[in-house]
């Protein structure tokens, strides 16, 4: 027997974490498990496909935070065409009900699945009495009068307001992949970094400039500089990538994985005369970094 929801979880955000925790509230009190199911994949993919909006979260980082959150157990499923043809009924059904055996199913105020998005709280509690769960609907957690929602989040991250989108995620937004090889120009300037090849090209990039940043390599935590654009002082080619320089950390780390936490936007990128000015301007930054460590240190040292 179970506490379950169903729902894509973009961002695991704060309207998402009062749900989860309502879930986890109820699986105690009732001694269930409090189980999640959701999706590798932003169905808008597969329903939209060129139109579809980028991820907060790939498939990895979404386990982590609902593992994180206390939810016992967490079902990924790919949404492909089949299943978007498939009518809520029969999902309910053939997949819910014999998979899960629900005595709670737990809805938010945009919760919905099967065809059409057929399948939600009024659709779960016509049936509720014919296959034994009851319905717990949980209110949205609103932020200046509106519902939090992914697509606000997102904005707020094309537009390098990351303070006010990692308050509305409750956490730093973090960028998944592994340490690819770069041009090795920052080496050349003494600022050697590690390129990130995201390990989900859907997942979104946010605003260019330059970023401080909380890095996870191979188990340790390190913090750096994060430089998301063009590069045009020492690029030419056009191409946004997204590379870290670690602070206190030179090694070769090609192949491994890395997640790399945006936790203040520090300035926008620039095309600087020559690379002297550039280099110039990054000590600036690493001097700005060094503060925001410091201050951070002494925030855990008082709780």
């Amino acid at each position: 027997m179970s506490v379950l929801s169903i729902g894509t979880f973009d961002g695991i955000h704060l309207g998402h974490r009062k749900l989860l925790s309502r879930v986890r509230e109820i699986a105690q009190a009732e001694g269930l498990k409090s189980v999640i199911i959701t999706y590798r994949e932003h169905p808008a993919i597969t329903l939209k496909k060129d139109s579809a909006p980028k991820m907060l979260c790939p498939c990895a980082i979404k386990e982590q935070e609902l593992i994180k959150l206390g939810i016992d157990q967490v079902t990924m499923l790919d949404f492909s065409p089949e299943m978007a043809k498939t009518s809520a009924l029969n999902f309910l059904s053939d997949y819910l009900i014999p998979s899960w055996h629900p005595r709670v199913i737990v809805m938010g105020y945009d919760s919905h699945f099967g065809q059409n998005r057929e399948g939600n709280r009024q659709f779960l509690q016509r049936y509720a009495a014919q296959y034994g769960y009851r319905v717990e609907y949980v209110e949205p957690e609103l932020n200046a009068g509106k519902p939090i929602s992914s697509s606000v989040i997102r904005r707020l991250l094309e537009t390098a307001d990351l303070q006010e989108a990692n308050r509305l995620l409750g956490r730093p937004y973090r960028l998944l992949g592994s340490v690819c090889h770069g041009m090795a120009r920052g080496r050349d300037l003494g600022f050697p970094t590690a390129n990130l090849t995201l390990s989900n090209p859907h997942q979104l990039i946010p605003a260019e400039g330059i970023y401080f940043s909380r890095v996870h390599l191979e188990g340790q935590t390190f913090f750096g500089l994060t430089n998301i654009g063009k590069s045009p002082t020492v690029k030419h080619d056009g191409i946004i990538e997204i590379e870290t320089y670690l602070i206190g950390f030179d090694s070769d780390i090609y192949g491994s994985t890395m997640q790399v936490e945006l936790l203040n936007y520090l300035r926008e990128e620039k095309m600087f005369a020559d690379s002297d000015e550039l280099t110039r301007a990054i000590r600036q930054d690493l001097t700005q970094a060094q503060s925001l460590i410091r201050e951070l240190g002494c925030k855990s040292a008082t709780g």
